[in-house]
């Protein structure tokens, strides 16, 4: 899978299925503390970068992934992981992120998005979006945050110290 086919992909199921001009307009269903079940979007992170990092129950990789992006936070300023669930149901995902003491904010994946990852979407996996909402690149598998860092100052997204 390539970059190229992932942005077309979710481009196309979004503006198709969903009728949404970009992926902040996407309602999914919230499976953090601050608004359990809530049906919410990601418009409150417009304007700032946005690491979108898919999990599942389970997933040793996918625990390390959110490590790595806890001390992302720490060096680099401005940057907002938001965690995805897939391939699990509400209860688990919950737990997943319970597991690791999560302070993201983490919706359960929209069926569009699924849709336009595959059947069964690699974990983990984190989609970067620059301030303006459009995807700069993706990652598939663990990323430590001294990867993601450089990965972030290459594509011009924001600044690490």
């Amino acid at each position: 899978m390539n970059f190229k086919w992932v942005a077309m992909l979710l481009t196309s199921c979004l503006v198709y299925e969903s009728q949404a001009t970009d992926f902040y307009t996407q309602p999914m269903q919230r499976l953090d503390d601050a608004a359990y079940g809530e049906l919410q979007t990601l418009a409150p992170f417009t304007g700032a970068p946005v690491l979108m990092s898919f999990f599942m129950p389970n997933c040793r990789w996918c625990e390390k992934q959110h490590v790595a992006l806890s001390d992302l936070v720490e060096s680099c300023a401005g940057v907002q992981p938001v965690m995805m669930g897939v391939n699990g149901n509400r209860l688990d995902l919950r737990r997943a992120l319970k597991r690791k003491h999560n302070e993201f904010p983490a919706f359960l994946s929209s069926r569009e998005f699924i849709q336009a990852l595959g059947t069964n979407p690699p974990v983990p996996m984190t989609l970067i979006f620059d301030n303006q909402g459009e995807l700069v690149f993706y990652t598939q598998g663990y990323r430590s945050q001294q990867t993601l860092s450089t990965l972030l100052k290459e594509h011009q997204v924001t600044q690490c110290l």
